[in-house]
């Protein structure tokens, strides 16, 4: 069980990185966006339609940190109702249905993916560079690949204890 959690931390301090990073990111877009549209009455032209990425992306690696960190809502409920192994076991369960769903999601996802990269659309252009849209949904299949990871740990916990009491 320690080997699982310790994987776990790894990946969220991975996780927080990455958020940390793209808040960044979009606080100086947005304020960057700001400053062009009142100094010079223009801006980039892709900014916002980045800046709507970058919110997939935020949103995504904040529902894994959450995830990991057991902040989920029904999760939590859940776990208010019961003590005990009773509780380790509707925690078990509920992880495993999370993670069988957010599995599900992924495949969906990946298949999404093929189809947006086979259709080559574009997200935005910056001068005569074409940026394609796919790369930047690549958020789907990864976070939901994330939230049954960290699900799938969390199964793997729950059992663990039950084996334990």
């Amino acid at each position: 069980m320690d080997a699982i959690r310790a994987v776990e931390r790894k990946l969220l301090v991975l996780e927080r990185a990455a958020l940390t990073a793209l808040i960044a990111l979009m606080v100086f877009l947005s304020f960057l966006q700001v400053v062009l549209r009142g100094a010079f009455s223009s801006g980039l032209l892709w900014g916002d339609t980045l800046l709507r990425h970058l919110v997939l992306w935020v949103g995504f690696l904040g529902a894994a940190v959450a995830a990991a960190e057991d902040k989920q809502f029904a999760m939590d409920a859940a776990g208010r109702l019961f003590s005990g192994k009773i509780r380790s076991g509707v925690h078990g369960v509920c992880h495993g249905f999370s993670a069988a769903v957010c599995g599900l999601l992924t495949r969906a996802a990946c298949s999404f993916i093929a189809d947006e990269r086979a259709a080559a659309g574009i997200l935005f252009t910056v001068g005569s560079l074409k940026v394609p849209a796919w790369p930047f949904e690549l958020i789907l299949p990864i976070g939901f690949a994330l939230l049954s990871l960290h699900y799938l740990l969390k199964t793997a916990c729950s059992a663990a204890e039950l084996r334990a009491r």
